[in-house]
């Protein structure tokens, strides 16, 4: 077997970027930093750079025209590939316009806040106004305040790895016979990851969902971070014997039998309860110490470190998670969150035939839970034949974490959030500890081109399923492991799960309020990021298999969260510390959710420049402000938060949140009503855009789901089969009944 050795994927692939924002540019840096040449179109005179903009821009060189752009790629000996634009639909038209007069041939990839149809289509975009459409603020904050608006641009950041991601589908189905033209994402679908499990569970249910406070999701408890006696140790507990296990960790056997907490929804409901007991105990300590007898029971526990923490922390700088920002002396910025080298077994594309770029491409997939069947979820949509293994004894545990023997319709069967991250796939039983279905599963893989998993490190070379054997046996195989906190490193092994990534991310120092603990936003913020990030990794390394042969990818969950909270890391670092400030903003001024007409209506406003400043004061007659020196800056209208917002409340108070919302933006106000997750399904934006799409499975019959976030050439990747049946077509694909050891399930 070839040596593995380090490369650059997508070396000689040229890219085109005309846009100065955030989210398209993000783009443009993933392909730079996995090699690409990428030209920047900078007018003359353009304004200074902060760090953030160095680490945006890392990699790339600068033009002022299209045909210089053109020129600066191939005399860098690459070839043309891609023009980046957005982020609305007019700067995405001045950019075709301005290729088409060019001659340029390139594939258009093109971000915009919001597709093309329906009420939001002109709308000015924000991530704030993203983070409130997508229902991820509504569930952020206090249960009696407001929801909270997350500080970063993550929604910016997320779409364009999303455009990446399919932009390189797309150039895959050129490479192999099709004639892509165009890809076109918007930031607010590619954002409905982080919600997408539920309007479709709330659909069936008839239930809303709600805000239940700080730390404190609908599916368990805990899932918060504890202070320690030298800072704050994360502890999650999902499972019944997660749940036990820490009640032993904290020496307090009793509290399992303690019906105020005999299930995770009955430890939400009476967390101050449950924070009164276990509070003094974890103040007792060290984090290193819960973090290493934590860890020992398979507890997921993380320290919550604040970034300068983060940033010095050993098992970060062993993996090089971050490196000096060129330009910025002692700035350290996050690199890729994957690492990845090549055997040198090279292979051109080959033409497949079925729907999508990827058709004619195996994907055995190993994953479970939420992030690794995410990622194989995208590759699936965009074509590629996607083979879920499983066993009967141990399925994935997002159909539930243990059999129920005997339930009709099989509790196995109905679970919304495996029906959800499965569609397009198919599906084996076997029992990876049997050796004859270890056998069969190292048959599949010989014939695939892509293995992902997501169990710890070390869990696949003790089922003999190894890279290195997988590898063996198909050269030229593209694998990935993504674990939390990834493959190698003193943490290496850790359990986790998508609220232990957040934990470790150092994003709860960014968020909340400032007498607030370390926050989580989400339930499983990590899941969806890391599944996103992983299909990304995937298709880089086949882009580059022709040259480098097949790719080790090792993908850190946790390092995929650094890439969402980089500005923070990185400007805490060049201009001082950055304090926690609820929804307010630095950047910005106002920036706020004001409670608007209804019981639990909301607004979010957020003014970016001074043209929205300006145009809030006319729609709010408040014309004064414009003569007030002290509200002519940004830091100025935030030492008068109070009064701006106090005026802002009072006019949301009296009016609708949606037409509210529609006013201000006519006016040139960025503003967007705050839905909840029981909002999403009949969002006439996304009715419109034919976000939601329907299967029919059995057992559940006809359910709702996010389609795919991206069109090429106009059309959506298409929702062709819902999720397998555990081990539904064992028998198609190994030509047997079963696998020794193993009982087909039966429908």
């Amino acid at each position: 077997m070839n040596t593995l050795r380090e490369g650059l994927p997508l070396a000689g692939l040229g890219v085109i970027e005309t846009s100065d924002d955030i989210g398209a540019r993000y783009c443009g840096r993933l392909f730079a930093t996995l090699g690409g040449r990428v030209v920047r179109i900078e007018p003359d005179g353009a304004p200074p750079r902060s760090a953030f903009d160095l680490w945006l821009d890392e990699g790339k060189i600068g033009a002022t025209s299209i045909a210089d752009a053109e020129q600066a790629i191939t005399a860098g000996g690459a070839d043309p590939m891609f023009a980046i634009a957005g982020q609305d639909r007019h700067a995405v038209a001045r950019a075709d316009a301005a290729l088409r007069a060019a001659g340029s041939d390139v594939l258009r990839l093109n971000l915009t806040w919001f597709a093309g149809k329906g009420p939001y289509a002109d709308w000015a975009g924000d991530d704030a106004l993203i983070l409130s459409l997508c229902g991820a603020a509504y569930g952020f904050g206090a249960a009696d305040g407001p929801p909270i608006l997350a500080q970063g641009r993550a929604p910016q950041i997320l779409g364009g790895a999303t455009l990446f991601l399919a932009g390189l589908a797309a150039l895959w189905g050129r490479k192999t016979g099709r004639e892509s033209r165009r890809v076109d994402v918007d930031i607010l679908e590619s954002a409905l990851c982080f919600t997408e499990h539920g309007p479709p569970a709330l659909e069936v249910s008839g239930g809303k969902s709600a805000r239940n406070g700080l730390n404190r999701y609908g599916a368990g408890y805990p899932t918060v971070a504890y202070r320690s006696s030298d800072g704050w140790i994360g502890v999650t507990a999902h499972t019944p014997q997660q749940w036990r296990a820490l009640c032993g960790l904290v020496e307090r056997p009793d509290l399992p039998a303690d019906p105020r907490f005999a299930s995770g929804p009955d430890r939400v409901l009476n967390a101050l309860a449950l924070d009164a007991e276990l509070e003094p105990v974890f103040a007792g300590a060290s984090t290193e110490h819960w973090l290493t007898e934590g860890q020992r029971l398979r507890i997921p526990m993380a320290p919550v470190q604040d970034p300068e923490a983060l940033i010095a922390n050993p098992h970060w700088r062993l993996r090089q998670s971050f490196a000096e920002l060129a330009g910025a002396p002692g700035v350290w910025a996050p690199r890729l969150p994957m690492r990845s080298t090549f055997d040198g077994h090279a292979e051109p594309p080959r033409p497949g035939r079925g729907p999508g770029p990827l058709a004619g491409l195996r994907l055995i997939d190993f994953s479970m839970g939420w992030a690794g069947p995410l990622a194989t979820r995208h590759l699936a949509d965009l074509g590629v034949d996607v083979i879920k293994v499983e066993t009967e004894d141990h399925f994935d545990w997002a159909r539930g974490w243990t059999a129920v023997p005997g339930s009709n319709p099989p509790a196995h069967e109905i679970a919304s959030a495996f029906n959800l991250m499965n569609r397009n796939k198919r599906a084996v039983a076997l029992n990876l500890s049997d050796p004859a279905d270890a056998a069969q599963a190292k048959a599949l893989v010989s014939g695939a081109d892509m293995v992902i998993e997501n169990f710890g490190p070390g869990v696949m070379d003790k089922l003999g399923l190894s890279r290195e054997t997988l590898r063996s046996l198909r050269p030229g195989l593209i694998f990935v492991s993504m674990a939390a906190f990834g493959a190698y490193g003193p943490w290496s092994g850790f359990r986790a799960y998508g609220s232990t990534v957040e934990h470790a991310s150092g994003m709860p120092f960014f968020n909340g309020e400032a007498d607030w603990p370390p926050s989580l936003q989400h339930l499983a913020y990590g899941d969806p990021v890391a599944g996103v990030y992983a299909a990304a990794a995937v298709l880089a390394a086949l882009m580059g298999r022709e040259r480098l042969g097949g790719g080790d990818i090792d993908l850190s969950q946790v390092e995929c969260l650094f890439q969402l909270g980089a500005e923070a890391l990185v400007m805490m670092q060049a201009t001082g510390p950055r304090p926690r400030t609820g929804s307010r903003s630095l950047d910005m001024a106002p920036r706020c959710v004001a409670a608007a007409a209804g019981e639990d209506s909301w607004l979010t406003i957020a003014c970016p420049d001074e043209p929205s400043w300006r145009a809030l004061t006319q729609v709010l007659g408040r014309a004064d402000w414009l003569a007030d020196c002290e509200l002519a800056t940004v830091a100025g209208r935030n030492r008068r938060a109070h009064e701006i917002e106090d005026v802002i409340r009072r006019w949301a108070s009296r009016r609708d949140p949606r037409a509210a919302a529609q006013t201000l933006q006519a006016a040139g106000v960025p503003a967007a009503p705050v839905l909840a997750a029981h909002d999403l399904a009949d969002d006439p934006h996304l009715k419109a855009n034919g976000t939601w799409g329907w299967l029919t499975r059995a057992h559940v019959g006809r359910h709702m789901m996010l389609a795919p976030p991206y069109r090429i050439d106009g059309v959506r990747p298409s929702l062709r089969t819902a999720a397998p049946l555990l081990g539904e077509h064992t028998a198609k694909i190994l030509g047997v009944p079963a696998a020794a050891g193993t009982r087909v399930a039966q429908a």
